[in-house]
């Protein structure tokens, strides 16, 4: 059991990569937790809040990995803090950058006092909301020390796969850090970021990819409708990445270029996800088709064989 723990001590200077660096210095107890080592410790939300930098998916595509911040939801603790009598029971997760040490002995943990010390893994809303309010709060903290970005991506996405209101679009996005996913769940990401950033594709810049950007489809509807097209006996299985995303751009080229006036409207059920997974599952059989009259799957070939979509009613 962690009892009460004196607050933090601050101006230790220690030196740190060849240079004299001011330390933030608080008395913590290791926690092992099968093959992982913790530290939790409590330290003032102002101290806190000068130490934490979150690291979101939308800003930085090859380090970050967290959703983007709701406003409204950080306006929503902040208020509740200073009008509600409120509190923070639950620690915050971080991970402690390079140049933070725990001495064992005096069992306390030392932390740069600088920006960018410690990655806030999950806990954002609340970081936000203690930023907006009047009041200070000791703040509980649990801590990692000196993780490797996939390794802190996927503690956040184990921990938020477990929990309601974190899109599976950013869960999906996150498989290029954490590399745990499927083979059809890495291969529909990998899909997915194709169709939405090549130029020539229908779908460039339309996909949501963290579920909390504008595109007309998420990621997630991406993912879920590929995946028995590029899994074991899935129409696309036998043909490469390479193939696979030749065959549906071209495929929703195709379309785009049969019905222009309803690509993209907002009436149109084309580009929503009933559209996108209704258009998925009629593919192998407009591949099959395909092939077998003209022998390629080109976007004229193509359009010829879908014409009779344009008969369709797409509008709501």
């Amino acid at each position: 059991m962690i009892g009460i723990l004196p607050a933090p001590v601050e101006g230790y200077l220690g030196a740190m990569r060849g240079g004299l660096v001011k330390y933030v210095s608080v008395p913590a107890q290791e926690v092992k937790q099968g093959d992982w080592v913790l530290y939790c410790f409590v330290m003032g939300s102002d101290i806190f809040d000068r130490l934490a930098f979150v690291s979101r998916r939308d800003e930085n595509k090859d380090e970050g990995y967290q959703r983007n911040l709701s406003k409204q939801r950080a306006a929503e603790i902040a208020h509740y803090l200073d009008t509600e009598n409120g509190c923070i029971p639950n620690s915050i997760l971080v991970n402690l950058e390079d140049g933070a040490k725990f001495d064992r002995k005096k069992g306390i943990l030392s932390i740069p006092d600088t920006p960018r010390a410690a990655w806030v893994i999950d806990g954002q809303h609340r970081m936000y909301g203690l930023r907006q309010a009047k009041s200070k709060f000791e703040l509980i903290i649990s801590a990692f020390l000196a993780l490797d970005v996939p390794t802190q991506a996927k503690q956040f996405k184990v921990i938020n796969s477990k929990q309601r209101g974190v899109s599976t679009s950013l869960l999906y996005d996150l498989l290029d850090l954490t590399k745990d996913g499927s083979f059809a769940q890495q291969r529909g990401h990998d899909l997915a970021v194709r169709l939405n950033e090549d130029p020539e594709s229908p779908w460039f810049g339309e996909i949501d990819m963290t579920g909390s950007g504008s595109g007309l489809i998420t990621q997630t509807r991406v993912v879920s409708a590929v995946e028995s097209l590029i899994s074991d006996r899935g129409a696309l299985y036998p043909f490469s990445e390479e193939e696979q995303f030749g065959i549906l751009r071209n495929y929703f080229a195709a379309v785009k270029t049969l019905v222009p006036s309803e690509w993209g409207n907002k009436r149109s059920v084309l580009t929503k996800a009933m559209g996108f997974s209704a258009l998925l599952i009629i593919l192998p059989q407009v591949l099959t088709l395909t092939l077998q009259r003209f022998n390629d799957f080109t976007i004229p070939s193509i359009v010829k064989v879908i014409d009779p979509l344009k008969k369709i009613q797409f509008r709501c």
